[in-house]
């Protein structure tokens, strides 16, 4: 997703849990994934070129990390990490077809219904994600050329999957499930963290 709606979706999912200054250092580490040097050799931070297992190991240790540099007292760190899970978290619900799958079984439902971890769309076959085809989707990046490279690049392309941005279809059904993620990765983190930890993870007093 774009870096506009990365932040949207994070403010709104954990501004209730966390002090401004500690969601920033959270949004920070998040839109730092999107970094050009993440750009290229780092498709498991996107879910990019269906990196599905490497995805869900990174997503794995980030939290891990975030646990134990809490325990450590290493609180900025331990923001970074569970930002950098949530902008992972995030890409998945943008860069694959897991709103379409989902879609399928509630055609009728809003954005607002979908539940971002039903097993039967996580384990289907077909489930899978844009893949990067270097060097002519970099022109998909660029508005002037967008257009003119499109019809050269395959259907399973990031260009032509992406929900990045409301332009895209299905993009309020990508917005509300990772924001529904999100909530559930810091409800999954809290649960292992004590009260006192958590109360330093968030900034705010217990």
């Amino acid at each position: 997703m774009k870096p506009a709606y990365h932040r949207q979706i994070t403010q709104i999912a954990l501004q209730r849990q966390f002090s401004p200054l500690a969601l920033e250092e959270i949004i920070t580490a998040n839109l730092g994934q999107d970094a050009l040097r993440y750009q290229i050799g780092h498709d498991h931070f996107h879910f990019d070129s269906n990196s599905f297992q490497a995805g869900h190991a990174y997503i794995k240790t980030c939290r891990n990390n975030a646990i134990t540099a809490t325990s450590q007292g290493q609180i900025q760190l331990a923001r970074a990490e569970f930002g950098r899970l949530t902008h992972t978290v995030q890409d998945f619900y943008a860069h694959t077809n897991y709103t379409a799958l989902w879609r399928e079984l509630h055609p009728q439902a809003a954005p607002q219904q979908i539940d971002p971890l039903l097993e039967s769309c996580l384990t289907d076959p077909r489930l899978h994600s844009g893949r990067l085809y270097y060097p002519l989707e970099l022109l998909s990046f660029l508005p002037q050329t967008q257009a003119l490279v499109l019809p050269h690049l395959p259907k399973d392309s990031h260009a032509h999957m992406n929900k990045d941005d409301p332009s895209r279809p299905d993009f309020e059904y990508a917005f509300s499930a990772a924001t529904a993620r999100t909530r559930l990765e810091w409800q999954n983190l809290a649960e292992k963290l004590t009260s006192l930890q958590q109360a330093q993870l968030t900034g705010v007093p217990c």
